[in-house]
């Protein structure tokens, strides 16, 4: 069985509403130093948020989670969350309006999406006229099958249906039930398709050419004002976040173990599969390696930009704490 999260809705539609800039009411008084970090995914978690769960531990934090990026971000600007995990092109598409976001660490440093197709497909080269899904317009999903193709496969490009469908289990019963030809799809979502028929792997976002193969995916943010009143206490949670990813590269059965405890819903017979695939692209930061430097920024934002992004004028780095990216990379002890 296939689990449904919830929806991602497009952040100027909060904006057009006024929800980001008025608040919605009902803010808790912000963490203060007796008070642990309140920390919110923008989606209920999944195997990809384990080894942040082992970072998150290290630290006083009390973890939620919302319906999408626009929610987290909302919850930053009306005081009631500290630090929210969105993806990237989120950043950019909110600094691009004005709002005073923060970027103070990488989740994922690279989007973890597959392309799969139904076992008939063999290549890139075999998707003209057929149907290729992705989660939304605009999302990093749509943005990877259509790069991937265009790049990869630009004979056929112009005769492909790309059709919207959101969510990863969604876009994998479409694939099974013969509605799409191929889908990106999470890791997770592979793996299950594996156990049911000889579907094909036709690439992963590192299979795209030079440096967009390099955007971020996902980030760890806050808003100016809590990045200056709490600039220490963000500083060790990065650093215990850096140490999360540490352990998760050190050690798969202790990822295994808080995957199962977590996530209790899942079939786990699948999460080794995924921890291979997690480790092969390289998913989190690596230890001593800074995962965004200002040509990383650069890079990314100018990809999100030029692929679907609706900001018209560069994001300054400004919006990236880059005191406490290199905090991260120095002061992680590989969880010891």
């Amino acid at each position: 069985m296939f689990k449904i999260s919830m929806s991602k809705y497009p952040l100027a539609l909060l904006l057009s509403a006024g929800l980001l800039l008025t608040g919605c009411g009902g803010g808790e008084e912000a963490a203060g130093p007796d008070k642990p970090l309140r920390v919110f995914y923008a989606s209920a978690l999944d195997p990809g948020d384990i080894a942040d769960v082992m970072g998150l531990e290290k630290v006083p934090t009390k973890v939620g989670t919302l319906t999408d990026d626009s929610a987290v971000i909302a919850g930053l600007l009306r005081g009631s969350v500290d630090v929210g995990n969105v993806d990237m092109q989120a950043v950019f598409e909110a600094a691009g309006q004005g709002i005073p976001i923060k970027v103070i660490y990488v989740s994922k440093v690279t989007p973890e999406f597959v392309m799969v197709s139904r076992p008939e497909i063999d290549s890139l080269k075999d998707l003209g006229g057929k149907r290729v899904g992705y989660h939304a317009k605009g999302s990093q999903t749509e943005v990877f099958v259509q790069q991937l193709i265009k790049e990869k496969a630009p004979e056929v490009y112009d005769d492909v249906n790309f059709v919207g469908l959101e969510e990863s289990p969604r876009r994998a019963q479409a694939l099974v039930g013969n509605k799409l030809d191929a889908t990106s799809l999470e890791p997770i979502d592979f793996a299950q398709l594996q156990k049911e028929g000889e579907f094909n792997l036709l690439g992963s976002w590192k299979d795209l050419p030079g440096e967009s193969q390099d955007a971020i995916g996902n980030v760890w943010i806050t808003t100016e004002e809590i990045y200056e009143k709490n600039e220490s206490r963000l500083s060790d949670l990065v650093v215990a976040l850096q140490a999360g990813y540490d352990d998760f590269y050190a050690d798969e059965q202790k990822w295994l173990s808080i995957g199962e405890a977590e996530l209790p819903d899942i079939d786990h017979s699948l999460m080794p599969d995924v921890y291979a695939a997690y480790k092969q692209i390289g998913l989190y930061p690596v230890k001593g390696q800074s995962p965004l430097t200002e040509e990383i920024f650069e890079n990314s934002e100018q990809f999100y930009r030029e692929y679907g992004g609706s900001w018209e004028e560069p994001i300054g780095k400004d919006v990236v704490a880059f005191d406490l990216v290199d905090a991260a990379v120095e002061g992680s002890d590989g969880g010891n």
